[in-house]
C-alpha cells in the first residue's frame, strides 16, 4: 500500500511494526482511538522475521536432534538417521509467515491502518511518507534496532544473526563473536546440527548479571556438547584464508578460530532511521537510545517511544509492556510502566531463564538472602524426559519472601511464568508450603527450590 495522497488526522501514529509497535497499535485501537502504523519492511519486525521466532524454529529442531542422540545412546533408537536442512529453512519460512500474516490480520480487524513504507518525523506532531504528512495527536516511535558491529578488520567477512539463519547449508565450522544471547542460542543450534562452533567473548565470563552458578552448569553443558568457548577474548581481526575464514583473538590465550562461517553477534543498537532526534528536540541517553520517562514520553509532549529504540531489556516481551503503558499515558491514565518482574530467557540447550535478583544482588541491596537448590536429577518428570538441569531459587532470610528464581534446563522459559507470578507476588514461605503443584512436572522443582532455602525440601536429601 503506498501513501496517501492526502493528508489524514489521527488520534494515534505509530512508526515501526514490530513487538511493541503492533501491540500498542491494536490496544490503541480497541480503546477507540484511530490508529495509523508505517512499517517500511515486514509487519513483526526483527523478532517475527529474523530474531526470535526464526531462531526458535531452528533450536526446535537442533533439540529432537539431540533428544534423538541421548535415545540412541541409550540404545532406545538404533540410529540418529538423516535430517534435511533444506526443510528445516522451508519449515522456519512457513512459520514466519503464517504468524505475520496473523498479525496483519489482527491489525486489519482492528481498523489500525497500515501503511507499508517508511517514515520520518516531519515536526510536532506530523509523520512524513513518501512527501505526504500525516497528523497525529501524539506519535509513538517503536523502530526498534539494527545489528552493531565492532569496528575490526575484516568485519565486512562476518554475517549477521539474520544471513546466518538464512543460510543454505550447516557450515562445518562456525565462529561465533559474542557471547550474548544471540550469539549463544545460533552456536547451540549449528552445533546440534553438526556445525564445529568456538564462540569468543570479550568479558571474562558469560553473562555476568545473571546468577553465577546457573550460568557456570549453563556453560559446562554448552562445552559438554562440543562448543568451545574462550571468555575474556578480543577480537583482532577477520581475514580469509585458503581454507575459509580465520578470526585472530588475543587474551589470556591468544589464538586463532578457523571457520567456513563467521557470525558477529556483538549487541545491537537503537535504529533512528527517520527519527531526526536533534531536530525534533528529543533527548537521548548517553547511548545514543531514546529518553523516555517513566509513562513512556520522551522530552517532547505527545511523543513516546518503547523497545529497543529506548534501549533496557531488548525482549520483545519488555516492548509489549513498554507499549501498554504508553497507550495507557495517551489515554490520560498516568500509570507509570513497571519492569522490575522482568523475565530472561536464552534458548540454549540446556535452556537458562530468571526472574527477579540473584543472592549476590540481594547482598548488595543490603537483604540478608538464602538460596535453595533443586536438581532436575531428583524430579521424576525430569528422569522420564531424559533431562539435566538446576533451579535455584533466591528469598529474603527475614521476610521469607521470594525474591529471585534462576532454571537451567529442559522448559525452563516455559518454567518462568509461574516463578515470575511468585517473584512479583512476593510468595512466603507458608505460602509455597500450602501451594499445590501438578505432579509428575518439572515445575515441581520450583517449590522444592523454595522450600530447600529453609531446609524445608521434601525430595532433597540432606
Amino acid at each position: 500500500m503506498e501513501c496517501d495522497t492526502m493528508r489524514e488526522d489521527y488520534d494515534l501514529i505509530v512508526i515501526g511494526g514490530g513487538p511493541g509497535g503492533y501491540l500498542a497499535a491494536i490496544t490503541a485501537a480497541k480503546e477507540g482511538l484511530s490508529v495509523l502504523l508505517f512499517e517500511g519492511g515486514r509487519i513483526g519486525g526483527t523478532c517475527l522475521n529474523v530474531g526470535c521466532i526464526p531462531t526458535k524454529y531452528l533450536l526446535d529442531k537442533a533439540a529432537a536432534m539431540e533428544k534423538v542422540r541421548s535415545l540412541v545412546d541409550q540404545k532406545i533408537f538404533r540410529e540418529c538417521g538423516l535430517f534435511s536442512f533444506r526443510k528445516i529453512q522451508e519449515g522456519r519460512n512457513e512459520v514466519v509467515h503464517k504468524l505475520v500474516s496473523g498479525v496483519e490480520y489482527l491489525l486489519e480487524a482492528n481498523k489500525v491502518r497500515v501503511v507499508h513504507a517508511y517514515a520520518a518525523l516531519a515536526g510536532p506532531g506530523e509523520v512524513e511518507c513518501d512527501g505526504i504528512r500525516y497528523r497525529g495527536k501524539d506519535i509513538l516511535i517503536a523502530t526498534g534496532s539494527v545489528p552493531s558491529f565492532i569496528p575490526i578488520e575484516g568485519a565486512e567477512h562476518a554475517m549477521t544473526s539474520t544471513q546466518v539463519l538464512e543460510l543454505e547449508k550447516v557450515p562445518g565450522r562456525l565462529a561465533v563473536i559474542g557471547g550474548g544471547v544471540i550469539g549463544m542460542e545460533l552456536a547451540s543450534a549449528y552445533c546440534s546440527l553438526g556445525s564445529e562452533v568456538t564462540v569468543l567473548e570479550v568479558l571474562p565470563e558469560l553473562f555476568p548479571a545473571e546468577d553465577r552458578k546457573a550460568v557456570a552448569y549453563m556453560a559446562r553443558a554448552l562445552k559438554k556438547r562440543g562448543i568451545h568457548i574462550f571468555c575474556g577474548m578480543k577480537v583482532q581481526k577477520v581475514e580469509k584464508s585458503k581454507t575459509g575464514l580465520r578470526v585472530c583473538y588475543e587474551g589470556a590465550q591468544s589464538g586463532v578460530a578457523e571457520a567456513d562461517v563467521v557470525l558477529m553477534a556483538t549487541g545491537r543498537k537503537p535504529n533512528l532511521n527517520g527519527i531526526d532526534t536533534e531536530a525534533a528536540g528529543i533527548s537521548l541517553t548517553p547511548r545514543g537510545e531514546i529518553q523516555v520517562d517513566a509513562y513512556m514520553e520522551t522530552s517532547v509532549p505527545h511523543i513516546y517511544a518503547i523497545g529497543d529504540a529506548v534501549g533496557g531489556y531488548q525482549l520483545a516481551h519488555a516492548a509489549y509492556a513498554e507499549g501498554e503503558a504508553a497507550v495507557r499515558n495517551i489515554m490520560g491514565r498516568s500509570e507509570a510502566v513497571d519492569l522490575s518482574i522482568m523475565p530472561r530467557c536464552i534458548y540454549t540447550m540446556p535452556a537458562f531463564a530468571a526472574v527477579g535478583i540473584s543472592a549476590v544482588k540481594a547482598e548488595e541491596m543490603g537483604i540478608a538472602a538464602v538460596t535453595g537448590e533443586f536438581a532436575y536429577s531428583a524430579n521424576g518428570m525430569a528422569l522420564a524426559e531424559g533431562a539435566d538441569g538446576l533451579v535455584r531459587v533466591v528469598m529474603d532470610k527475614e521476610r521469607e519472601t521470594t525474591l529471585g528464581v534462576h532454571i537451567v534446563g529442559e522448559n525452563a522459559p516455559e518454567m518462568i511464568a509461574f516463578a515470575s507470578a511468585a517473584v512479583r507476588d512476593k510468595m512466603t514461605l507458608e505460602e509455597w508450603e500450602r501451594m499445590v503443584v501438578a505432579h509428575p512436572s518439572l515445575s515441581e522443582m520450583i517449590k522444592e527450590a523454595a522450600l530447600d532455602c529453609f531446609g524445608k525440601s521434601v525430595h532433597k536429601a540432606v
